[in-house]
């Protein structure tokens, strides 16, 4: 969890995919609140991630934002990644950590127009740094994260805003990746492989039923899963 106590936020409702949402804010970060109540639409998340946008200029702007993911990690990936921290890690430790074949590591990269920068880049830096968390609650699944307001270098993950001020936030999620459009250009061109042999060899009424069948690439688009995006207007609370 990060933060440990929303129960008295105003919950906002997105009625296209059934989403409640929150924000609460202190000095330091803004911390949103995300529930899927219908898991379908949740689409392709596990493996696009969530990006958060923000833009303090009142625009709907994807000049900055944090894409938040989580991965399964191995046992020795894991402990690069303590090292990579600075941490010394035992071989006791080493063998303890090892007992199990994976972790979950909960990244995220930060996209602007100049750079990604990941979580492994801001290691020995004196500023704070993203966090997320989900769960699954009864029927529904949960997002939290937290997001530090001061952005103290031009590339540092923070958002640029002060308490008491406006910005716009957007989410965006699910759609198809890399690999997935890879893997549904590689069906197409099996398709269309088989129906060249078809019309090659077999009779026009085959040749219909080929092509009838291969759908062609508007319909892989359309199985592939959908990206949603949607954005809101933040007014960050005072600090008290």
């Amino acid at each position: 969890m990060v933060h440990n106590d929303w129960n008295n936020s105003a919950l906002n409702f997105w009625k296209k995919v059934d989403v409640d949402y929150a924000f609460m804010n202190d000095a330091e970060n803004l911390y949103i609140l995300f529930i899927f109540k219908n898991p379908k639409y949740l689409s392709s998340i596990s493996m696009t991630g969530m990006t958060v946008w923000f833009c303090t200029e009142g625009k709907k702007k994807k000049d900055c934002g944090l894409k938040f993911i989580k991965k399964k990690i191995s046992a020795d990936d894991f402990i690069s990644l303590l090292e990579k921290k600075g941490e010394t890690v035992s071989e006791a430790q080493k063998n303890m950590i090892r007992a199990n074949a994976s972790y979950i590591l909960y990244d995220y990269e930060m996209i602007t127009e100049k750079a990604e920068f990941s979580s492994e880049d801001s290691e020995g830096k004196k500023f704070e740094v993203p966090l997320f968390r989900d769960r699954m609650q009864e029927k529904t699944v949960i997002y939290e994260f937290s997001i530090p307001l001061k952005k103290v270098v031009e590339l540092a993950t923070g958002i640029g805003a002060e308490p008491g001020k406006s910005l716009k936030v957007g989410f965006e999620w699910g759609g198809a990746s890399k690999e997935m459009k890879k893997a549904a250009a590689s069906r197409i061109g099996s398709q269309d492989s088989k129906a060249t042999a078809s019309r090659a060899t077999g009779s026009a009424t085959q040749e219909r039923r080929v092509s009838s069948g291969s759908g062609g690439l508007t319909r892989m688009r359309r199985s592939l899963p959908k990206k949603y995006s949607f954005w809101v207007e933040v007014k960050l609370a005072q600090n008290q």
